[in-house]
């Protein structure tokens, strides 16, 4: 006899998964929520835009003051080997 468990709990899982889309697809509150859900998604989907854009101007600004950063020290390495002649 094979152990049934896994075919039993992909069946309830399969069933509790019917029935909520059920729910949420024909009952008007279902619907409200898959509405409020699908509103919360787009707003979140919105923000992590926005943080995505923030990101991307960090990242310019790191990489000009690394610029910076390099042009402060070839300037200080100049100076130096001109006070050394």
């Amino acid at each position: 006899m094979t152990d049934e468990r896994p075919v039993i709990i992909a069946v309830a899982v399969g069933a509790i998964l019917g029935a909520a889309a059920a729910y949420l697809l024909f009952t008007p509150r279902g619907r409200r929520a898959l509405d409020n859900i699908d509103g919360t998604l787009d707003d979140a989907s919105a923000r992590l835009e926005q943080f995505r854009h923030a990101l991307r101007r960090a990242d310019g600004v790191v990489h000009e003051t690394r610029g910076a950063v390099d042009d402060v020290r070839a300037m200080l390495k100049g100076a130096e080997l001109q006070t050394r002649v």
